[in-house]
């Protein structure tokens, strides 16, 4: 990855963070903090590492590891802290983060029928397991589109939105009937080279736990650079 690209990412995740711009600029390993109500966030990009959470738990996570941060369920029960002023926390998830700067080939690529029929891709969703298509949430993307067969069966779909304009944030959804035939890496390949075509870096974000899905990003020559850890946090019940 050029180092170009890599200045992009950083000057992205620091807005992301809502961290000043340079804030992750200097290649110097250390812990930045953020005080945040709403989130338990534990970010890893490249050598930088970023909390961003309660006053009272940044003090807590002052005597944990970065190894213990990146845990889930170490975050959760950090949420639970009285001094976070919050009700019980909510784990989104541990995720691994990619980006690439390469254009994706093939020749499947350029011979794929897709359509962007909000219809088809309704359907698309329809196929997948729930919890799938809430996590992608593919028809809420700034840009998506379906993938068709011969016979004009759906057969994956994806898309990207633009993070801080600087960004290409990708999404895949593939009926579990059809996986490991190939159709989601050419979905992805299109949106990938989509997302450099309008000027963005495609990020990858897949599930620690989602073998296929990071051996997707490998396929599509995404780097494996960060990892993103978060609790959501929820006011407190009366």
């Amino acid at each position: 990855m050029d180092e170009n690209t890599r200045s992009i990412i950083e000057l992205a995740w620091a807005r992301v963070l809502q961290l000043p711009d340079d804030a992750l600029m200097a290649h110097t390993p250390g812990r930045i903090t953020r005080p945040d109500d709403s989130v338990i966030m534990f970010v890893t990009l490249w050598e930088h590492r970023v909390l961003v959470a309660p006053e009272a738990v940044l003090q807590r996570a002052a005597e944990l590891s970065d190894e213990q941060l990146v845990d889930g369920p170490t975050l959760l029960a950090l949420s639970r802290d009285p001094g976070t002023g919050s009700g019980a926390g909510r784990l989104l998830g541990e995720a691994t983060l990619s980006f690439t700067d390469s254009y994706v080939t093939g020749a499947r690529l350029e011979s794929i029928v897709v359509t962007d029929d909000a219809a088809a891709i309704g359907d698309l969703e329809r196929l997948c397991p729930p919890d799938d298509s809430a996590e992608v949430c593919l028809s809420q993307m700034m840009w998506k589109f379906a993938t068709l067969d011969e016979t004009d069966q759906i057969t994956a779909g994806a898309g990207f939105d633009e993070w801080h304009r600087i960004l290409g944030h990708l999404g895949v959804l593939t009926p579990p009937a059809l996986r490991r035939y190939g159709f989601a890496t050419v979905a992805a390949g299109i949106a990938t080279n989509e997302a450099l075509d309008r000027g963005l870096v495609p990020q990858y974000r897949a599930r620690t736990d989602n073998v296929g899905s990071q051996a997707l990003a490998a396929r599509l020559g995404f780097d494996r650079v960060g990892s993103q850890t978060t609790v959501l946090l929820t006011a407190p019940t009366s």
